[in-house]
Parts: structure tokens; C-alpha cells; sequence
């Protein structure tokens, strides 16, 4: 007999080959923890999963009140129709098909047009959600549910936005629903070989105060942050290290350190505990580290922090200023000398392609790679992104400006990520060649592809790692016909 399933909730495939770590679905997880007392729940991730469609196809048999799918933007969206194009040829329109997460939520309006969407859960999931499944089961009138977007008779209707949640009345994760094993990795880049068993544990804030322009959050949580309690983030933290085994957890905040009062006491906690586990956390702004009392340093790291990962962007003054990011070129270079002494891994992450920047602009960028590693034997980075314009933004306003045209429907979105023909427009002053060759060679020459690399084949590596830093230290982008030899091998592999 199969499990009885009252709700669905899927994570879709981002047409991953060889990847070999995933994080799990930790916003789905968040909407279960809600639902768990009045209704039987089941999560699906495609990711990591080979048994999803027959699984799929059993739970869509019992009829349950709803299925969710929660996609990104990109790759996700077209694995996600395919799936509701599947429950679809199962059930026809009995089951509501329900959406979430970031770009549903910016682009609303656009993603109802399919008729592969019927609901749209914006923002955040934990309470709505629940609510719009007791209105579904009970067949209520879903206009009194805040936060929702629906189709009625073919008109489009959004609910008023509810208000932001507040985290200490979040519930503990419900890991029973997935199987933890399959997110448990080495952790090498974090940890540098330090940690055998690492778990990204999900987010102990959300949010964030500061206005980079590029952000999704300046949509998504109105620029506010908000902190579980040090204790409640304390036992999160507890919980996956004893009951899983872990030596290394990942908070996966997009700035865990705004309040420095909440990252002290948690230190406190660990450290009273003697807690053996190191941990890292998804952001810290280089404007946070440098306020930061050198007494909560060398806490957080007693505790077992060993990276700082910093989003630095750009070294142009101009670009720094146009993307609102609240710091220097100078206080990155303060900043990286600073974390030697707290035997700390400073890791950065660079964005190139920005509206108007000219070559010299993102010359200054790998520039200060350069210039970071060699100040600082402990720096690691993580290559350059280029940059891609994201909906709801404000830079995203005068990427269109500079002739970037955004697609037309929600499945036109999901061929929308970097290397796709419909974002191959330069939106800077180099053409998109350029950019895809400094993107790559920064890739190969990162920290996180060493890792990547097979051990047996070491030497033929560190004989192109050779020629590929004098290339990055001469700024030698423009012709590259190794890249080409390089490209067909990944499109081989991938295949």
C-alpha cells in the first residue's frame, strides 16, 4: 500500500551532471515544519533522487490537496514544468499546482500566464502556505489568505503583502523528511581538508540591511533582517552535530553577522558546550568585519569558525558606488591583512560585466585577486561571476537600459542563466567574449577548481595551472584558443 501523502512538495532538477554535493531543500523544509501536525507531508528533491517519478506518480494517485514546486530562476523552471506537465497528464486540473520561491515571486503577474501555475505563494512560505492548504481542503475563499497570487476565472488576483515573519517563533527543521546522508559532503573548500562530515544546516537569519542594488533582497525581505535567538541558533546548530555526526556545519545566511550581540552569545553557547565542529556562514560584509571588536573575533573563532566569506564585487570606486556595496577598495586590503591574525580564511567572491564598466574597471578587479593572494597566503577565491541582471532589482532597471532584454514568459526565464543565448549580451564596455574568458580563466585558476581536479591527474594540472597564472597575471583575456579545447571537453562530459 502506498504512503498517504496530503501535500507534495517538489525541489526540481537545475540539469546537474556532475555535481556531487547538494544543499538541501531547506525552503521547502521550512514550509513542512508548519504543516507537519495536520497533514502528512513528503518532499521530493530531483537532485538526488532517481526513484521521484514513480514516488511522484503514487502520491499524485491519492489525490493530495496540492502539490508545490519551488524553482530559481534558470534551469529549475524548466525541470519544474516538465514535472507539472507530468502531474498534469496524471490528473488534468484536480490537483492545484502551487508556486514558490524568489522569481515567482518577483515576476508574479508573468509566471501566472502558464497554464502549468495556478497558485503563487510569494515571498515567504512558513505561515501562508499553510493557510492556503486549510483554504484548499476546506474550499475557502482564498482572497482572505495575505502574500498569494491566483488565477479566478481568468483574471489574475494578488493578495496584500503579509508581514515579514518573525524567526524566533520558527519551527526546529524537520530532517526526517529528506534523507541527510545524501547532503553530507566533505566540505573541502570551506574547511581546507579540516572537516570529513559537512552539513549546510539552512539559514539562522534572513535578510539583509544593506542595499547592494544587484541583490534579490532588497525585493524579497525589504532590506530587513531578521535573527533567531542566539539560543534557538545555538540548538540548531546542536542538533545536526548530534544527531548526525557532523564535524563541519554551513549556515547558509546571506549575512550572519549583522548583530554582533546574537554571533557573540552563540559563541558563548558553543564554547561553554565544547562543541567540536567547525563552521562557516554564507556572508559577512567587509564593513561588518571591520567594526567587528576584535573580543567577538577571537570568540567566533575559539568557536570554531575558520572561513569568512566576503562578497567584495568590485576594486573600481565607481562600480562600488553604482552598485551601492558599503565598502572600500582599502578596507578589503585591511580587512584581508586582519584575518592572519585570528588564523582565519578570508574567501571572496568578484562579480565583472556590470552596466558601463569599462576594461580598465574590471582590470582593477583582477587586480586585487591578484593582490589579495599574495598579501595574504590564506585568501581563497572563488573565481568571477559575470554579472546577470535579476528582476525587482534596481540595477536590473538600468541593465535594460543598456539593451539587456529580459524574456517574455515564465518558461522563456528558465533559459535565462549565464552561457545562455538569451543573457549573451554584454551589458559593460568589453564584448561578451572578454568577460567569458576572464570568467573561465579565474574559474580554473580558483581554489575552488583545485579541489575540484582529480587527485591521479595532479601533474598534467599544475603544467597548465602554469601558463593559465601567467595568463591572470598579465591579463592576457583576449585570445584564448586553449579555453576552446577546454569548453568542448566540458560539453563532452556533460553530455
Amino acid at each position: 500500500m502506498a504512503e498517504s501523502a496530503d501535500v507534495v512538495l517538489i525541489y526540481p532538477s537545475g540539469g546537474e551532471t556532475k555535481k556531487t554535493s547538494f544543499s538541501p531543500p531547506h525552503s521547502l523544509m521550512s514550509i513542512a515544519s508548519e504543516l507537519l501536525d495536520d497533514y502528512n507531508v513528503k518532499i521530493l528533491d530531483q537532485r538526488v533522487d532517481p526513484n521521484w517519478k514513480s514516488k511522484l506518480t503514487s502520491y499524485v494517485n491519492q489525490q493530495p490537496v496540492c502539490i508545490a514546486i519551488s524553482a530559481m530562476t534558470g534551469l529549475p523552471i524548466k525541470y519544474g514544468l516538465e514535472t507539472a506537465k507530468y502531474i498534469r497528464s496524471l490528473a488534468g486540473n484536480t490537483i492545484p499546482l502551487v508556486w514558490g520561491g524568489v522569481h515567482a515571486s518577483m515576476l508574479a503577474d508573468q509566471t501566472l500566464e502558464s497554464e502549468y501555475v495556478d497558485i503563487i505563494v510569494r515571498g515567504e512560505g512558513d505561515i501562508n502556505f499553510k493557510k492556503l492548504v486549510n483554504s484548499l481542503k476546506n474550499k475557502e475563499d482564498l482572497k482572505k489568505i495575505n502574500s498569494i497570487s491566483f488565477k479566478k476565472n481568468g483574471e489574475k488576483i494578488h493578495t496584500p503583502d503579509e508581514k515579514l515573519m518573525d524567526l524566533a517563533e520558527i519551527k526546529p527543521t524537520p530532517w526526517h523528511l529528506v534523507d541527510v546522508e545524501k547532503y553530507i559532503n566533505e566540505g573541502n573548500m570551506m574547511f581546507d581538508g579540516e572537516v570529513k562530515r559537512m552539513l549546510d544546516i539552512g539559514v539562522t537569519s534572513r535578510g539583509c540591511p544593506h542595499k547592494c542594488s544587484f541583490c534579490y533582497n532588497l525585493f524579497f525581505n525589504r532590506m530587513y533582517w531578521r535573527g533567531m535567538p542566539a539560543q534557538k541558533t545555538f540548538e540548531m546548530f546542536k542538533q545536526v552535530v548530534d544527531d548526525y555526526k557532523v564535524d563541519g556545519i554551513w549556515a547558509h545566511d546571506d549575512n550572519y553577522f549583522v548583530n554582533l550581540k546574537r554571533v557573540e552569545d552563540v559563541a558563548d553557547l558553543m564554547i561553554n558546550e565544547n562543541m567540536d565542529v567547525k563552521w562557516t556562514s554564507s556572508g559577512i560584509t567587509v564593513f561588518t568585519y571591520a567594526g567587528m571588536p576584535n573580543e567577538i573575533k577571537r570568540k567566533v573563532v575559539k568557536s570554531g569558525c575558520s572561513s569568512f566569506r566576503f562578497g567584495i564585487e568590485s576594486a573600481s570606486p565607481r562600480i562600488l558606488k553604482m552598485i551601492d556595496k558599503p565598502n572600500t577598495a582599502e578596507q578589503v586590503y585591511e580587512v584581508n591583512k586582519d584575518t592572519k591574525n585570528y588564523d582565519i580564511s578570508p574567501m571572496y567572491s568578484f562579480m565583472i560585466g556590470f552596466p558601463t564598466e569599462t576594461k580598465e574597471e574590471i582590470k582593477m578587479t583582477c587586480d586585487m585577486i591578484i593582490k589579495l593572494k599574495e598579501e595574504n597566503p590564506r585568501t581563497q577565491v572563488h573565481g568571477i561571476s559575470v554579472y546577470t541582471p535579476y528582476p525587482g532589482t534596481p540595477l536590473y532597471e538600468l541593465a535594460l537600459k543598456h539593451g539587456f532584454k529580459p524574456p517574455q514568459s515564465f518558461e522563456e526565464w528558465s533559459k535565462f542563466y549565464w552561457g545562455s543565448t538569451l543573457v549573451d549580451i554584454s551589458l559593460c564596455e568589453t564584448d561578451t567574449d572578454y568577460l567569458h574568458n576572464i570568467q573561465q580563466i579565474s574559474y580554473l585558476n580558483s581554489d575552488w577548481f583545485k579541489y575540484l581536479f582529480p587527485k591521479w591527474n595532479k601533474f598534467p594540472y599544475s603544467i597548465v595551472m602554469k601558463w593559465l597564472e601567467f595568463r591572470w597575471k598579465r591579463g592576457l583575456f583576449s585570445f584564448t584558443p586553449e579555453l576552446k579545447v577546454y569548453r568542448t571537453l566540458r560539453n563532452v562530459l556533460a553530455s
